[in-house]
């Protein structure tokens, strides 16, 4: 009977390590211009719907990491609202709220988007991933806004400050172009 016992088990143990491996991915590891950046995972507000950044495929993705007190973040969002659709089907802002980094919680990010919907008349409209932490640890920075520009075949075409998010460097991204900007210098210098 032991023996028997002892022979399941050994033809348990095999079968279960590639499974017990899934269970455990890779540790994200920082990325920096000229990397290729995984499919990351997000979820949209204000529904939690799950979206990847290959539904973006074919698109240049800005991330813009932002938080609900960050007034300099949120003076860009019509910048960015307007670049997206001068740029139409050609580039995706999707704004990335760490909840690690900003100490955003829901109900600040209710309220945020509801003052919004209440003093311009519609609702918030750029595309907006909440409670990330993936991206934060892939791209880790200190202060916001952060941009980092990703381009269709997700490519790290830059990281910068607000200040490189201009019509031109838009254009040179979207030739796939990596941007001369400097990349922006507040990363964290610490593992996660």
């Amino acid at each position: 009977m032991k023996f028997l016992l002892f022979i399941a088990l050994g033809l348990i143990g095999p079968a279960r390590s590639p499974f017990a491996q899934d269970l455990h991915p890779a540790k994200p590891y920082r990325l920096s211009v000229g990397d290729t950046v995984p499919d990351i995972s997000f979820f949209l507000w204000p529904v939690s719907k799950p979206t990847q950044l290959s539904d973006f495929s074919g698109k240049l993705v800005i991330l813009d990491f932002w938080a609900t007190w960050c007034n300099s973040c949120i003076r860009m969002f019509p910048k960015a609202d307007s670049l997206q659709k001068q740029f139409s089907g050609q580039v995706q802002f999707l704004l990335v709220n760490s909840c690690r980094s900003t100490q955003d919680s829901t109900p600040q990010l209710q309220k945020f988007f509801r003052r919004w919907q209440d003093t311009k008349g519609q609702p918030f409209p750029l595309a907006t991933a909440t409670n990330d932490t993936t991206a934060f640890k892939l791209f880790p920075h200190i202060y916001i806004p952060h941009y980092v520009w990703i381009s269709a075949d997700r490519r790290v075409l830059g990281i910068t400050s607000a200040e490189a998010v201009t019509t031109s460097n838009i254009q040179k991204a979207l030739n796939g172009h990596i941007l001369q900007e400097p990349i922006k210098g507040d990363r964290y210098d610490k593992d996660y």
